[in-house]
């Protein structure tokens, strides 16, 4: 990737110019990071995407957190998947239900990892938000009464009569704001 002088000297020094192109190679040598190639060299996410078009490498790495993944989204990096975040650190992020949907993360990824209507009750998403990350009424089935009124405040009846509403009529309705 063609650098500029200004960052070819922040990154290899005075004495190693001049210096036009950053390779992968430079990077992991360098064990640079994604948040200082953005913070103190002020390369863009396109451009880091440009210089490594593979996630797995800079996962691999090892020296992303979870506060880049929103600013990864890219390619996107899912926490759950890629990362293999848990869903207490998830929720610490305090991400919304669209950051996660830009994530690839779903419904049922976070099902499999333990999600249950007392933890979903911790992160505080309206139905809306369940809704962006594929929560449908077959979920809906499986939950007991009182997880539905815990999580959602109505019965389960009329949770199960809204989503199949919704799912009917899906092709002509748009969420734009909370249920």
């Amino acid at each position: 990737m063609e650098i500029s002088a200004i960052q070819s000297v922040k990154i290899f020094g005075i004495w190693d110019q001049p210096r036009m192109i950053l390779l992968w190679d430079d990077v992991k040598a360098q064990c640079l990071t994604w948040r200082r190639l953005r913070s103190d060299y002020g390369f863009s996410a396109a451009q880091l995407k440009t210089l490594q078009p593979d996630k797995s490498e800079w996962i691999n790495r090892g020296a992303l957190t979870l506060y880049e993944m929103l600013d990864m989204s890219v390619f996107p990096i899912n926490p759950l998947v890629d990362m293999r975040a848990d869903l207490a650190e998830m929720w610490s992020m305090k991400w919304t239900p669209d950051q996660l949907g830009s994530m690839n993360v779903n419904y049922d990824q976070m099902r499999v990892r333990g999600l249950t209507p007392s933890i979903m009750k911790h992160f505080n998403y309206p139905l809306s938000g369940w809704m962006t990350l594929g929560f449908r009424h077959t979920h809906c089935e499986a939950l007991v009464d009182e997880a539905v009124l815990l999580v959602f405040g109505m019965p389960k009846s009329e949770l199960q009569a809204i989503l199949l509403e919704i799912g009917e009529n899906s092709d002509i309705w748009e969420f734009t704001g909370t249920l």
